[in-house]
């Protein structure tokens, strides 16, 4: 079969970029390895939807942020939760930036930052500055029913398939040779939306890897008590955590700099010790979901 496009990867991006080009009047095809849309990264995050608040060292990032934030609100907005308290707060030790920097900060990047008192959440003396801000949480699954939703009515442009994972890409001429399997697909572009699997992507087709760093992470999802239900917490600006609600679910994510990440690999694909007790279904040139693999480590978390 040809095609204008081929994009990999079924997430937020491979979807977007699919409608994007159907709405030019171009025949797109979506390859995804999973059996349904978004079940990696754009579903497992703490799901912010980020105004800059993240990055007090680096105004640039946190200005595009908020612009990309304005972005997503038009765009998404039917998907997000508005209607809660999200506070940041810099610690008293350890943090690099305090709350006088963290107050400048959002004045240069000119995003909302209301000071309150920090003792209402924290103990006395923990946290040197508090701020109400204006930033929010999404729901993935509410985006991704509405994403699959508009593609069906581009299905005579946009062909969806799941559980179709790529095993080849040839560069043919002008054109390129995509395989799941024993199925060839033809088109003269290609998009790698594969996040994690950029580089598995990029090596069939002999490119030089990017330089990614890896983590094999936890997102522990929890129920809290009523004086948190519609407060997201998140301390800066160092080793520290953040408690927030996760989208529409009534649920909260609890992440943490420190004990988020379990793993880190930094070779060309993501190598993990558990890979090899996987029975071969995850390895670094085939990456597997770690939410349905039969060699995810335990986690640290009981409820």
């Amino acid at each position: 079969m040809k095609y204008d496009k081929i994009v990999i990867g079924a997430g937020l991006y491979g979807l977007y970029a699919a409608l994007y080009c159907a709405r030019r009047g171009q025949r797109v095809l979506v390859l995804e390895k999973d059996a349904e849309a978004f079940a990696r990264a754009t579903y497992i995050n703490q799901a912010r939807v980020h105004m800059g608040y993240h990055y007090p060292r680096s105004l640039s990032t946190a200005q595009k942020s908020a612009g990309y934030f304005h972005r997503f609100m038009e765009d998404f907005g039917f998907c997000v939760k508005r209607d809660f308290h999200q506070v940041y707060a810099t610690s008293a030790r350890h943090s690099w930036t305090n709350a006088e920097q963290f107050v400048r900060f959002c004045q240069a990047a000119d995003i909302r930052c209301d000071e309150i008192n920090p003792n209402r959440y924290f103990q006395p003396g923990l946290c040197d500055g508090a701020f109400l801000t204006t930033e929010y949480t999404y729901d993935a699954h509410v985006l991704r029913e509405e994403l699959v939703r508009r593609i069906g009515l581009e299905k005579e442009r946009v062909t969806l398939l799941f559980s179709a994972p790529v095993t080849a890409i040839r560069r043919e001429n002008e054109a390129y040779a995509v395989f799941s399997g024993q199925r060839r697909y033809d088109a003269p572009f290609v998009l790698n939306a594969a996040y994690a699997g950029t580089n598995e992507i990029g090596a069939m087709l002999g490119l030089e890897p990017f330089r990614i760093k890896y983590e094999l992470c936890e997102i522990i999802l929890c129920d809290v008590g009523q004086a948190l239900k519609d407060v997201g917490l998140t301390v800066m600006d160092g080793p520290f955590f953040s408690l927030m609600p996760f989208g529409l679910t009534g649920m909260h994510s609890l992440t943490s700099v420190c004990f988020t990440p379990h793993k880190t690999s930094y070779d060309a694909l993501p190598t993990f010790e558990c890979q090899k007790q996987s029975q071969g279904t995850c390895r670094p040139d085939n990456l597997q979901n770690c939410n349905g693999c039969i060699a995810r480590p335990q986690g640290e978390y009981n409820a």
